[in-house]
């Protein structure tokens, strides 16, 4: 659920440079349900220094803790606990809202697996890190299940001492 219908609307976004709503027709597409890029704020992390090794594996650690908490927030569909893991500046969090509200009610994450890559710390309490999901959404309705995979770049910011999630880019 969460890659196909985020490929599609990646693939739209590009194409069009607009925004496409990762609803889907007919459970021919799947949702997302965890992330999709943002217009507002594109992240360039070839800048980005590479944090020391002892204070990157506490870094991804923390940031594993995060993506785990979404993980499990998207597995029961439980939007105020995905919630607690954006920032409240995430560009269209409303809408996005919205979106995996109404995603939630047409698709089920029987399998959801993460792997973080690249960390770098930024001044400011700001890390990037490189995202790779691996999914399997299945169509409550028709029972169908596909496996995606996408890569996102994702900015975290540390918010009242948690990590949330900025901005995030599609990879590729």
């Amino acid at each position: 659920m969460f890659g196909l219908v985020l490929i599609s609307s990646l693939v739209w976004f590009f194409i069009k440079g607009t925004h496409y709503s990762p609803i889907s027709n007919k459970g021919e597409q799947a949702p997302q349900a965890q992330a999709q890029p943002s217009q507002r704020e594109h992240i360039d992390y070839r800048v980005a220094p590479t944090a020391p090794e002892e204070s990157t594996a506490l870094l991804k650690s923390q940031l594993q803790q995060v993506m785990s908490e979404i993980k499990e927030a998207n597995q029961k569909k439980d939007l105020s606990k995905l919630l607690r893991y954006y920032s409240p500046n995430f560009p269209g969090l409303p809408q996005r809202t919205q979106s995996i509200s109404k995603a939630w009610k047409i698709y089920d994450y029987p399998k959801i697996e993460f792997d973080i890559k690249d960390i770098k710390l930024l001044p400011d309490n700001i890390a990037i890190a490189q995202v790779k999901w691996d999914a399997e959404v299945k169509n409550i309705s028709s029972q169908k299940s596909k496996n995606i995979s996408k890569t996102y770049l994702i900015r975290f910011g540390r918010e009242s001492g948690q990590w949330r999630i900025k901005a995030l880019d599609n990879v590729k």
